[in-house]
């Protein structure tokens, strides 16, 4: 980056340039001077192909097109900046987790809110061609522009549209093509988009997939098909691309789908309609049980210095979900077979109610046991 700077009289002329990347960044303004204090300053800043962030999961460059001017109160912005790059390659770290807007803290300095310059910021910012998403089971191409009104950092609205253009969804047994993904602005805030997409698997004559409305926030999913068939039907066409058998494979890798597409009472009943096609009374993923990973071979063994207490393991989590189909024989014989999504491993459990209160149980996995247990009601 190089500065310079001329005075002149009662103006200062600065010059900017910096090299970032394979691309560059210009710049020049004029700041006019009274007293010997600032009293406005107006200037350009142009570029192309700048990188602005370069990381692991994150990388931009942009082609600023900006104009400028202001005073020690009021800074107003126009023009346009262009991403001709941006690739987004997994999921950002997560933050922390910051206190809610309601939290008074007794005693501590109130916090000044006002920023100290009023904002007037309207950029356009377009989309260019390698704008990509590959993450969490998610590959396309972005494009489109979008108009920004900023009067302060928590204040940006916005107005425009964002669309797909090609892109594809492959997770937990779902290959679905992204017919139509288009993200709306219309001049609310820039968190609060209106969404419409659509996307679908097509066997033969049959499309089956899901549409999404609503915003990010509190997105609407419904199940949709041509022709129209049951929600059921629609979901195994979108996993198993055949309508649902007697496997419990399948009926493992619908409840998955199931529970990732739709909301929570969408997907209750969903799994319900599985259970009763195949006579099943209950249909569970667990996801990082200990007791139940350990039993199917799961091993977790920390090494730590002598003399020092080992730390809590954190559960292994999703690497641990265990598919777990059961059925009652008779309302006190109850027998389940768990498989492990991810390495194969079985866990065969029968249980027996002997009595109202004693409970016998009987595991078969990598290791088996029998368990009695003695139940107490607290009324």
């Amino acid at each position: 980056m190089t500065l310079s700077a001329n005075l002149d009289k009662d103006q200062v002329g600065i010059t900017l340039s910096a090299i970032s990347g394979s691309g560059r960044l210009e710049g020049e303004g004029v700041a006019l001077l009274k007293g010997w204090q600032l009293d406005s300053y107006r200037g350009i800043i142009t570029g192309d192909r700048f990188q602005l962030i370069h990381l692991p999961e994150l990388e931009a460059s942009g082609s600023p097109q900006l104009s400028f001017d202001g005073t020690m109160k009021k800074l107003a912005v126009r023009g346009e900046v262009r991403l001709p790059v941006l690739l987004i390659h997994g999921q950002p770290p997560r933050a922390g987790i910051q206190p809610s807007d309601d939290v008074i803290l007794e005693g501590a300095p109130a916090e000044k809110k006002t920023p100290p310059v009023a904002l007037d910021v309207q950029v356009r910012v377009t989309l260019g061609d390698r704008v990509l998403v590959k993450a969490e089971g998610i590959d396309a191409q972005l494009g489109g522009s979008m108009d920004l009104t900023l009067a302060s950092l928590d204040n940006i609205s916005s107005k425009g549209e964002i669309k797909v253009v090609k892109g594809r969804y492959k997770a937990y047994g779902l290959d679905l093509a992204i017919v139509r993904g288009r993200v709306f602005y219309a001049g609310g805030p820039v968190n609060e988009p209106l969404l419409d997409i659509l996307a679908l698997r097509t066997v033969g004559e049959v499309r089956a997939g899901v549409t999404v409305s609503g915003t990010p926030r509190t997105p609407v999913i419904k199940l949709y098909s041509v022709p129209a068939m049951p929600d059921m039907d629609i979901l195994a066409y979108m996993v198993l691309g055949h309508p649902l058998g007697a496997s419990s494979e399948q009926a493992g890798l619908m409840t998955q789908a199931a529970g990732l597409l739709l909301s929570t009472g969408q997907s209750v009943v969903l799994q319900d309609q599985i259970k009763n096609r195949l006579g099943l009374s209950t249909i569970e993923i667990e996801s990082g049980q200990r007791d139940a990973a350990e039993k199917m071979g799961y091993k977790q063994i920390p090494v730590v210095p002598s003399g020092v207490a080992p730390a809590k393991q954190p559960d292994a989590g999703v690497s641990r979900s265990i598919l777990t189909l059961g059925k009652y024989l008779t309302p006190q014989l109850y027998i389940s077979y768990g498989r492990s999504l991810f390495t194969g491993a079985n866990l065969f459990r029968l249980r027996y109610d002997i009595s109202r209160r004693l409970q016998l149980e009987t595991e078969t996995g990598s290791e088996s046991g029998v368990d009695l247990y003695y139940k107490m009601n607290f009324n």
